[in-house]
């Protein structure tokens, strides 16, 4: 099954890819959010694109957070956003979009998989104990021009909330677009934007909201201390959650274990064999995952962990090779109106809260636009994996082999 997992996950994770910050990226316990139609400007180094997308996501992953403490991005939150935009371009902008997505119309998976998610992965478990929620709109100025059939597409195959509204009332769109992100993440992301730029046209937004239990509670008990070793030799005293059970994975760079939610979705922990830094290209994830094996006892262990991400995006597409989204004379989007339209800045931000009991996790995508108008019983090896110095982590999908988070965290 795993076999198939670099072809399986394109959809979903070639835009990692697109996943970029600057200084502003990694942990972030502000309330601060962006101003739609503002780029970053320190431009990225050109990011090598190959026929391989998950290598190309994890590729631009490590270049852009190598130097943060903690960070986490959503692609399936990304892939979404940015389906809705290819929804509306045409050309060579159609083109590139397809070729990050990893196809031509993207909209034919998000209404499948959509669907999917609400009949399968909503409400197991237990009443309010599990949620796996997709939520998508497309804000309009009311004075430009929009396309009815664009509208239509994209309220149809990605269940999108169209708002049209007086861009000119900037309060007013800041504040509506923040109650909207804040309710569908549960409040975990209260605040997308600080203000509208002049010129904005058109902001479409995806939100994503994971929150399940374990199968079955890790232990932590608070008095019982454990050592973290930090990326620079130091040890932090702190508890880690145990617990044993679940997969085992393993290849030449890395181990990891699995621990399953509720809902079907899996936590996969993944520690690098070497001490020191280290990039998820490194770990070589595909193959990890495809050494999936239940032949062991696994006993993990890990700390608890909370903490923000903010990641600009608008500079990392640009280095990938999706520039011409953001050219006012090369972007084609005239599937979503006949005047001019071009992309002026994407942002993400996530949260991630994990104990022993569940796990919640939320991401929201904004792209801003503007315009001009069975175990066995036999005697089994355990294996150890203890998470007590820096590593790596994936929300998995098994059913639909598919990543929905991935992280990275070096001082819990």
């Amino acid at each position: 099954m795993k076999k198939s997992i670099i072809a399986a996950v394109t959809a979903a994770l070639s835009l990692l890819s697109l996943t970029a910050c600057s200084t502003d990226c990694g942990e972030n316990t502000g309330s601060g959010g962006m101003v739609a139609g503002i780029r970053e400007r320190n431009m990225l180094s050109p990011i090598e694109v190959t026929e391989d997308n998950v290598l190309n996501s994890v590729r631009l992953f490590d270049a852009v957070c190598a130097d943060k403490a903690n960070s986490m991005f959503s692609p399936l939150s990304l892939n979404m956003a940015l389906g809705m935009l290819a929804e509306g371009a045409e050309g060579s902008t159609k083109e590139v979009l397809g070729k990050y997505l990893g196809t031509d119309d993207y909209g034919a998976f998000s209404e499948s998989y959509m669907k999917l998610a609400k009949e399968n992965y909503n409400g197991k478990g237990g009443k309010d104990e599990n949620y796996f929620e997709i939520a998508n709109s497309f804000w309009g100025d009311d004075a430009f021009p929009f396309k009815r059939d664009y509208t239509d597409a994209v309220k149809q195959k990605f269940g999108a909330e169209i708002r049209n509204m007086d861009f000119g009332d900037k309060s007013r769109v800041v504040g509506e677009v923040n109650r909207w992100v804040s309710d569908k993440t549960h409040k975990m992301i209260p605040r997308m934007l600080n203000d509208v730029a002049d010129g904005t046209a058109a902001i479409l937004v995806n939100t994503f909201y994971f929150e399940s239990a374990w199968t079955e509670d890790w232990d932590y008990d608070a008095d019982r201390k454990d050592e973290f070793t930090l990326p620079d030799g130091s040890v932090k005293e702190l508890a880690l959650m145990r617990n044993s059970g679940g997969a085992y994975f393993e290849n030449d760079k890395a181990t990891a274990f699995s621990s399953r939610y509720k809902s079907g979705l899996e936590f996969i922990g993944i520690l690098p064999k070497e001490t020191g830094e280290f990039t998820l290209e490194g770990l070589d994830i595909p193959s990890l995952l495809e050494s999936e094996t239940y032949d062991y006892d696994v006993y993990a262990r890990m700390p608890k962990l909370t903490f923000d991400t903010e990641l600009p995006l608008a500079n990392a597409l640009s280095a990938a090779g999706l520039s011409e989204i953001f050219d006012s004379g090369k972007a084609d989007f005239s599937g979503m109106s006949d005047e001019e339209l071009w992309v002026s800045d994407v942002l993400q931000k996530t949260r991630l809260e994990l104990d022993e009991h569940k796990t919640k996790a939320a991401a929201a995508t904004g792209i801003m636009m503007n315009g001009s108008a069975a175990p066995s019983e036999e005697l089994r090896i355990r294996k150890e994996v203890f998470l007590d110095r820096p590593f790596a982590f994936v929300i998995y999908d098994p059913a639909q082999e598919l990543i929905v988070f991935m992280g990275k965290v070096t001082e819990p």
